[in-house]
Order: structure tokens, then C-alpha cells, then sequence
């Protein structure tokens, strides 16, 4: 591989005047002499930029100082962005940015496949782990198609980088929702993109932060340095302590007068600040960066026009609109050109004209190997593009001649030389789309003048959750091969286990490996990423399939078991009877794997208690804990019935009267005696009224066991030791308006007021969850319910909206917010936008075959909201270390309420219901102290299909 080539083999290199000094034309010919070198790049210093470097080398202080101060000011101001940090390089940049985000060690970060081997250093000298995203071989970027499936491999991305290539504006937005993470946690690779917009946004303003370099030969070059820039003043502080060492004050204003040689080092950093010369030149060099662009795109728009009609030269194309800056000029080199990309290095190289490589692949460098978590199936994208590309001369004192004289030697080497430029429109056509490597070499010259084919399109990555079938037999074949063809069923399948020694020899079945035998569950779903268990083994002994289920819960995969497949099997339509996996419809979302193998440590070898273990949540909650290997799990309801099948379901009898306890929550010395015996460590609390308009006809209800009840469990819970307390809400506890959201807010602030009198090593916390699909009485089931009977579905209002999660993403939650916790959070699953409920029923209804829904509209009923929200309008939300997972912070005003609530209770214990919602209102500002008026009785006889 031959890159950077800037000179001509054998010869000597052509002595360069001063940057600025005069330039005679740099293709002017001198009779029969060579032609002067075009080199590849130059680096121009301006005139004030020496005198600026002069000035502060005369001034004996030329370390961090104020003249980067200023530097930092001037550049903030020219992106946009509230606070610019410089730094040595913008691989510093890099690092510190994503140490800033401050990320569990090892998290995956997503990483363009192709981009600058230092962009890589930089996320693994951060301690993290990266992910290569592939890339269009059109654009030389990922496309949102690419960044999920990197996404999807990797589990659970933390954060990402986005590559503006060459200066071209990148889709930011676009990734970030297609890797599911939100734009705080987005970090933009700018050393190419400084004057580039993506629309009319600046790059430096898109994200969390923005990392450009100033290298020689960089739109604005100093020679080495980088800067930060953001909007976000915490990260910008981490940043400006970390690049010295992550001393608490700059090293130059130690040194001032006044100044102090006290310091504090709290956290990790580098040896990264750039010194006050390379400012001064950075500062000076900014005054003529408008004219240097200006130059730039004029240059690049006659290379574009001059390459028009040379077959097999096929520009970049734009991934997403904006202003491009123009770093670099890059072409793909096609097999209608004739020759390869190498040897017309090569051949330039002999003509005096410099060319480059951008990049090299960091997967194709052995140090990376083994180092970077590529997706299954590999980098096709950039393994294709990599031999084509090619960067062009671009600099501002390039003059049009040498751009001519570029254009005209890649004319003369095209196939058929400079008269093959007739054949450009086919030859063009057919090399600038779709993937590279479709269109054939012509075998000789006569056959460039026929029409060549079109190219491919790039396969559509496959969506869905990482899918391990369990059993390869003719029921798991079927089931591979429709979960493969139907991306809307959310499940991917990447291989079989089977106990059949035969499949193992052979070690695939059809297009799928077998991975192991049915005993190698957890290590499959470890080793490859698995995100979802499918067993398809018509008469699995049920001992063996909770075998199965435990190692795939404990390695964090979701278990599934639909006989539905196996009946549908014999009449050989196996995709028709799985709609009810097609969340993606429902939802508008992919369902999202939310809980990883890390939770494990918070239940292993753990007494853990689950309150309102019987009901659908709890049930599922309590299968996938237990699958984690605690030391004991007792289930605790007031619903014996509940419990007696839960047992059957874990245990397989219930018999174990040990493991249950029959109690109310309401119940404080029967409470008390439970945690004084059992004292759990770990404790989930599912239990609640949670009907809300019953709940409107009886308040006092609803606080006996919503607030009452989860104060008896906390205070508990504190008396006893235990270690982690996870208090499940919803997100109707967002402004409140009605009973339900009122008593379950009341209930987060208990939780959150508990932590703060905590004993040491307790935490409490509390999640947010949206109507969850498939729990008793939610919308689903009604829904079903009425489809099956023919009735008319009921729906409050035409406009009504909900967040909508799955009972896995539910339960997920709240086994990582039990991870994460450190008290006092409220965690919340970034559910994207709520689904209008008309639409959730029509799609519903199509899925199982009801084309022309009968919907009635009953109209909202008391207490019910048109649109949730997540978040009260006074609290503020931030990041976690899960990219899907946000937490919610109270208001720093929020009045004690404490005292306040034994008045709550006697009115409860009063059972007046007037009083109960007056005594809400004068604790919770906004709720109603009195119901809204009557509902009309058709909402009142309606089911209701609304169930957290």
C-alpha cells in the first residue's frame, strides 16, 4: 500500500519558498523541463500567525497561559458553543470527552470503521471498548441502517463518535436514534469539520461535544493542538482539570501573582493543555480562515466538474445536507477506471502529483485485531471502499492549473485514455452508486463502450433482537428461517443449540452455526451477544426448560416459549401465528434489551423480596431474579392464589412455604416481623392499588397501600439493613391528576425522603414505567379480549396517547436501576415518543387479522390524561450510565412533606374521600382537589384499558 505518496520516485524534491513569499504558478511548464511537483499537501503559516508565535516566544511564557485563554474565547465565539477547551491534539480531545461522559469501564462505543487509528487509541485509552460502525462505500460515513446493527451487536452501546469524513456534514441526529442513545451522549469527531453545517447547524453545536484538530495540514492549521468545544459546562470543567494532570486549577495561574501553589487531584488525567504558542498561531491563523474555506470550495468545485466526465472517478456523494469545509478532496477509483487504486498512485507519483489514503480501516492494523468488537458479518461497506479511495491535493495555494493538470493525468490514465471520456456517462453511472465491486472489468477496450449493469444495493442490515434457538430440529429450522425473512418480528436468529452430536459435526444448520449443546446456554448467550432465547423443542421436559430459562435469565437474556410455533408448524405457517412479536409496530420502537449480565451482582448469593410478587410484573420479575441466583427469593402478596401458581411456575410445586409470605402491606407489625425474620438485602416493591379509575371512586384506598404501604415496607427496610430498596412507579406520578399518579408521587418522594436519613450502605430508589403490553389489564388484553368477543374496542378519545414498554424492558429497568442506583434517583426508560392508542389498536388488529376495527369512543374519565409525560414539569432528567435509561431529579424547592403526611393517613383511616383528595392537592401543587365533573356513563362502563 502506497499512501502519502507526495513526490515523484528518483527524484529530488522541488525546494518550497516561504509560506509567504510569492508563488509562481505551481504547473507552470519551463519549456521541455518537468513540470513543478503538485504535492499532496502544504502548510500554510500566515505571516501574523510568526509574528503572533514571535511575540509570545520573546515573552518567556510560552506553556497554557493567557493566550490560550483567548484562543478559547475566539474559537467558542466563531462555532457557537458556549465553552471551547484546548488541548494538544484532538486524540486528546477525544479521550477526554468521552472520560468526561463518565462511563462504567469497558462500556462499547460506537466508532466509524473508518477514521483515524487515533480516534480508536482514544476510545480504548478511555478504558472503553469500541465498536466499528460499517460504513456506505458511496459517502465514506455510516448510514442509521449501520449504526444499528453495530448497535444491536455490541447489546447496549454507552456512547458513540460521529466522523464529519473529509469535512462532509454527518447525519448526528440520525445515529444517535438509531443507536438508541441521546445526543449527550454523542461525541463529534470534528478534525476535518471545522466550518462545515450539518443544515444550518454548526458543527460544535450538534452535541454533547465537538473535537477539532489543528495538524499541519488541517483547514486551520498550527501544527499540533486540538479543542473541545460544548454547551455543557460540567463537561467542559472535566475537561479543562483532566487535560493537566485533573488538577483542580490551571498550572498558569499557580504561577501568577497572588496565585497559589494548592491544588487537588480527585480524579484520573493527562498531560494534554496546549501551550500559549500554538494559541497565539491558532489565533492569528483564525483571522483568514473564511478566505482560506472560501478557497477551498472553489477548488473543490472545479475538481467536481472536471471529473465529471472521467469514467470510474466517482466523488464521494453527501450523506446528510449542510456546508461542507473541504479537508479533504476524496474519490472512489472503480473498476471502470481500469486501474487500480495503487498503481495509480503510482502512476501520479511519476507525474509530480502528490495523493493520499483516509484511511486506513483500523480493523485491516494488527494491533486492533483483536481489540475492536466488529458485528456479525463483518465490515463489507469498508472492506469494499478501502482499496477505492483516494485523496486528491486541496489546499488554499493550490492554484486551478494544478487542479487541471490532476484532472487531466486521471483522464490519461482512465481505460481508453482521455478519448474514454465519451464512455463517462455509462461508466459513471454505473460506478457512483449502490456497492462497489458490482460493475465487471471490462475484459478490453471494446467492451467499455457497453452498457455496464447496475450495482447492488447495500443489504439491509436485519433489525431485532440477537436470537439463540434452542433446538435444530425441523420445529427450529422453520422457526430460523421465518425469524430470518421477517424482520418485523423484532428477533434475529445468530445460532442453534442441540443436544444431537450429528449437528455439532457438522456445525451449522442451514445458514445458522450450532453453538452447543442445550447445557451451553449461558455460554452462548455470553459469547455472542444474545439478547433473546427461543425454544423451539416440541415436548421440552418442563424440568429441563426451566433449566434452560434460569442460564439464559442469569446471562441477561429474555426467554421465550410460544407453543403457538410449534401448532403452527404442522400446517407449515409458522410466521402467520407470530404477530404477537411484532412490538415494533406497536410500540414504534424496537423492543430494547435493557438489562445486562452486570445485574447479576447485585442479586447473587443475595435474600431478596419481591412485594406483589403474584401479580404480572412481579411474576416476571421474580423468574428473572431468581435466574440471577439469589440466596433465597421470597415472594411476598396478599393474593394466595397468586402465589400458589407462582410457585408452580418457578418451582414446579408449592410446597415451599418458606418462600412465601402471605401479608398486606398495609399490615405495619406484620411488616416489621417479616423483615425482623427474613431480613432481605435486596427488596423490589411491585405491590400498589394501581386501577386508576376506581381508584377515583375510592382515594383513601389508594393511599392506604400506594403511600402507607410503601412507607411501612421503607421504614423496614432501614430498620433492618437492607441493602437495596427499588420502589416501582409510574409515569402517571409526573404532574399528577389523578388518585393513582397522586398516591404513587407521594410514594417516590417516601422513597427518595428515606434515603436521606439512610443507614450507611442502604440505598433507595424508585423507576418509572409506562403501560407496559402485557401485564393483567392493560391495553393488550382488553383489546384481545373485545377483538375475540366482537365487540366494539373502547377508546377514551381519538387523540390519547401513552408511553408503551414490553414486560422484559419493564422488568430490565428495574434490575438495572437496582445496579445503578446511588439514592434518591428516579430512574425512567427512554421510551421515544408515546403511540397514539387508535393507532397501537389498528395495528394490533391488523396483526391478527381484523382489517376494519370497530372503535367507540368513550371519553376521558376522571383523573385520566389526554398525553403522559415522563417527567414533572419542575424536575430535571440527566444521563446514566445506560444509554436508554434516564433519571429523574426533584426540584431543589420541593417542601418537606413529612409531618404533613399523618394527616393524610387519619383522613385515609376516616375513609373520607372528599378530605383524602383535598389533603393530596395541599401536598402536591396541581392536583385537583376536587374530581373533574361526571364522565359519561359509556366510560364508566368501559373496561379499562390502561394498566402500568
Amino acid at each position: 500500500m502506497t499512501i502519502h505518496r507526495l513526490r515523484p520516485r528518483q527524484e529530488r524534491p522541488t525546494r518550497q519558498a516561504p509560506a509567504d513569499a510569492p508563488r509562481a504558478p505551481r504547473t507552470a511548464e519551463r519549456g521541455d523541463a518537468a513540470p513543478v511537483a503538485v504535492p499532496f499537501a502544504v502548510t500554510r503559516i500566515s505571516p501574523e500567525a510568526r509574528r503572533a508565535a514571535g511575540r509570545v516566544l520573546a515573552s518567556g511564557w510560552v506553556t497554557g497561559g493567557p493566550e490560550t485563554e483567548r484562543f478559547e474565547t475566539e474559537f467558542a465565539a466563531y462555532v457557537g458553543a458556549r465553552h471551547a477547551v484546548a488541548v494538544s491534539s484532538c486524540t486528546a480531545a477525544l479521550e477526554l470527552s468521552l472520560r468526561a461522559l463518565r462511563l462504567p469501564a469497558g462500556a462499547p462505543v460506537l466508532v466509524p470503521a473508518l477514521t483515524f487509528c487515533g480516534a480508536v487509541q482514544a476510545v480504548l485509552h478511555a478504558g472503553l471498548r469500541a465498536v466499528p460502525v460499517d460504513v456506505d462505500p458511496r459517502t465514506g460515513m455510516p448510514t442509521p441502517a449501520t449504526v444499528s446493527r453495530a448497535a444491536r451487536s455490541c447489546g447496549c452501546p454507552r456512547a458513540m463518535t460521529a466522523l464529519h469524513y473529509a469535512g462532509a456534514p454527518a447525519p448526528v441526529e440520525e445515529y444517535a436514534r438509531a443507536a438508541r442513545l441521546p445526543l449527550t451522549h454523542v461525541v463529534e469527531d470534528a478534525a476535518h469539520a471545522l466550518g462545515t453545517t450539518v443544515g444550518d447547524t454548526p458543527v460544535g453545536r450538534l452535541s454533547r461535544a465537538a473535537c477539532f484538530s489543528f495538524y499541519a495540514t488541517k483547514n486551520l492549521p498550527i501544527g499540533e493542538g486540538g479543542m473541545v468545544t460544548t454547551d455543557d459546562a460540567s463537561l467542559a470543567d472535566r475537561v479543562r482539570r483532566a487535560r493537566l494532570h485533573g488538577m483542580s486549577a490551571d498550572a498558569w495561574h499557580r504561577h501568577q501573582p497572588g496565585g497559589s501553589w494548592r491544588y487537588t487531584v480527585e480524579e484520573a488525567g493527562l498531560k494534554a493543555n496546549m501551550t500559549d504558542v500554538q494559541a497565539a498561531v491558532g489565533r492569528a491563523q483564525l483571522r483568514h480562515f473564511d478566505h482560506w474555506q472560501a478557497r477551498r470550495a472553489a477548488l473543490a468545485a472545479r475538481y467536481t466538474a472536471a471529473l465529471a466526465d472521467v469514467p470510474g472517478i466517482a466523488p464521494l456523494e453527501p450523506a446528510a445536507a449542510g456546508r461542507h469545509a473541504h479537508h479533504l478532496y476524496v474519490v472512489r477509483v472503480l473498476d471502470a477506471y481500469g486501474t487500480s487504486r495503487d498503481d495509480l498512485v503510482d502512476l501520479l507519483a511519476r507525474h509530480g502529483i502528490g495523493t493520499s489514503v483516509h484511511f486506513v480501516p483500523p480493523h485491516h492494523l494488527p494491533y486492533f485485531r483483536d481489540l475492536l468488537t466488529a458485528p456479525p458479518g463483518g465490515l463489507p461497506g469498508t472492506d469494499a471502499l478501502f482499496p477505492q479511495l483516494l485523496s486528491l491535493p486541496l489546499y488554499p495555494d493550490l492554484g486551478e492549473a494544478a487542479v487541471d493538470r490532476v484532472c487531466g493525468a486521471l483522464a490519461e490514465h482512465a481505460r481508453g485514455g482521455g478519448a474514454a471520456a465519451g464512455s463517462a456517462g455509462t461508466a459513471r453511472s454505473a460506478g457512483t452508486g449502490g456497492s462497489p465491486g458490482t460493475v465487471p472489468a471490462a475484459a478490453d477496450d471494446r467492451s467499455a463502450d457497453r452498457p455496464l449493469p447496475p450495482p447492488a444495493p447495500p443489504p439491509t442490515p436485519h433489525p431485532g433482537l440477537r436470537t439463540l434457538v434452542v433446538g435444530a430440529g425441523e420445529a427450529g429450522r422453520a422457526l430460523a428461517r421465518d425469524l430470518a425473512r421477517t424482520p418485523a418480528y423484532g428477533l434475529r436468529p445468530v445460532g442453534f443449540l442441540d443436544d444431537d452430536p450429528d449437528k455439532h459435526r457438522a456445525g451449522r444448520v442451514g445458514e445458522l452455526p450450532v453453538l452447543g449443546d442445550l447445557g451451553a446456554v449461558r455460554a452462548a448467550v455470553l459469547a455472542h451477544r444474545v439478547e433473546a432465547v427461543v425454544v423451539a423443542i416440541p415436548g421440552l421436559d418442563p424440568d429441563r426448560f426451566r433449566r434452560v430459562a434460569r442460564a439464559a435469565e442469569a446471562a441477561g437474556a429474555s426467554v421465550r416459549y410460544l407453543p403457538s410455533f410449534i401448532a403452527a408448524l404442522r400446517r407449515d405457517v409458522v410466521g402467520g401465528d407470530m404477530c404477537e412479536l411484532d412490538v415494533r409496530a406497536l410500540i414504534g420502537r424496537p423492543e430494547m434489551h435493557v438489562v445486562g449480565p452486570e445485574a447479576r451482582a447485585v442479586i447473587a448469593g443475595r435474600r431478596v423480596l419481591v412485594t406483589g410478587a403474584g401479580g404480572s410484573i412481579g411474576s416476571e420479575l421474580c423468574h428473572q431474579v431468581r435466574a440471577f441466583g439469589p440466596s433465597r427469593l421470597i415472594l411476598l402478596d396478599h393474593d394466595e392464589s397468586n402465589l400458589h401458581r407462582l410457585q408452580l411456575e418457578l418451582y414446579g410445586d408449592a410446597l415451599r412455604g418458606d418462600d412465601i409470605v402471605i401479608s398486606d402491606i398495609r399490615d405495619r407489625p406484620r411488616i416489621d416481623q417479616v423483615f425482623r425474620e427474613l431480613r432481605p438485602e435486596v427488596v423490589f416493591h411491585a405491590a400498589a392499588h394501581k386501577h386508576l379509575p376506581l381508584l377515583e371512586l375510592h382515594p383513601c384506598e389508594g393511599v392506604k397501600s400506594n403511600v402507607r404501604g410503601t412507607e411501612n415496607l421503607v421504614r423496614a427496610a432501614a430498620a433492618t439493613g437492607t441493602r437495596r430498596f427499588v420502589l416501582i412507579s409510574t409515569d402517571k406520578a409526573a404532574d399528577p391528576v389523578s388518585v393513582l399518579g397522586a398516591t404513587k408521587r407521594l410514594a417516590e418522594r417516601v422513597v427518595g425522603a428515606a434515603q436521606d436519613t439512610a443507614p450507611a450502605g442502604t440505598v433507595f430508589t424508585a423507576v418509572r414505567f409506562g403501560n407496559v403490553l402485557g401485564s393483567r389489564g392493560s391495553l393488550l388484553s382488553v383489546v384481545a379480549q373485545q377483538l375475540g368477543s366482537g365487540d366494539p374496542v373502547t377508546v377514551t378519545h381519538p387523540d390519547v396517547t401513552r408511553y408503551f414498554m414490553t414486560v422484559e424492558e419493564a422488568v430490565g429497568l428495574v434490575l438495572e436501576a437496582a445496579r445503578m442506583a446511588r439514592g434518591g434517583e428516579v430512574f425512567v426508560l427512554d421510551m421515544n415518543r408515546p403511540v397514539r392508542i387508535v393507532d397501537l389498536v389498528r395495528e394490533y388488529a391488523r396483526s391478527v387479522h381484523v382489517p376494519d376495527v370497530d372503535i367507540r369512543f368513550t371519553g376521558l374519565r376522571p383523573g385520566e390524561k389526554l398525553n403522559e409525560t415522563l417527567f414533572s414539569a419542575d424536575e430535571r432528567h440527566t444521563p446514566t450510565a445506560h444509554p436508554r435509561i434516564l433519571a429523574a431529579i426533584p426540584a431543589d424547592h420541593e417542601p418537606a412533606f413529612g409531618p404533613r403526611l399523618s394527616g393524610l393517613y387519619a383522613t385515609a383511616e376516616d375513609n373520607d374521600g372528599d378530605g383524602v383528595r383535598r389533603a393530596l392537592a395541599a401536598l402536591l401543587p396541581g392536583f385537583p382537589a376536587a374530581p373533574s365533573g361526571l364522565p359519561a356513563r359509556a366510560a364508566l362502563t368501559a373496561p379499562y384499558p390502561d394498566d402500568f
